[in-house]
């Protein structure tokens, strides 16, 4: 019986190694690009792309591996490949997130614009009558 369990336990492991070398190859790639968007200065809203073009190969071992795991815990093919797709988009999103605050924040100050009150007009100004 304790035999069975730890054989499942590892089992268990050795299916989760497989997820964990193709999500950590594919974060360390979207941190790099993340860091190589900056400098190439990439605007906010192209940034998903960018990090998804710079990414392919990672992203493609890291949606094969999910759909195999999640197909092997009798998820349908159809199924894991939407799940997978979601979760590679999660992880995307993360770094693309705090690009497009980081761009907001270190964008140039438009200068305010003047402001100036309008002269009352002589209708808007009504003097007191003397009794």
């Amino acid at each position: 019986m304790i035999a069975l369990l730890a054989a499942s336990a590892i089992h268990l492991v050795a299916m989760q190694a497989s997820i964990s070398g193709p999500t950590d190859a594919f974060r360390g790639c979207l941190r790099e690009a993340a860091t190589k968007a900056k400098s190439d200065k990439v605007a906010g809203d192209g940034i998903e792309a960018y990090l998804k073009n710079a990414c392919s190969a990672q992203m493609g071992t890291l949606k094969d591996a999910l759909i195999g795991f999640r197909m092997k815990n009798g998820m349908a093919r159809k199924a894991a490949a939407s799940d997978a797709e979601m979760t590679v988009d999660d992880y995307v999103a993360t770094p693309a997130d705090n690009y497009k605050f980081m761009a907001d924040m270190n964008a140039p100050k438009a200068a305010p614009a003047a402001t100036t009150t309008p002269a009352p007009t002589p209708a808007a100004v009504t003097q007191p009558t003397k009794p």
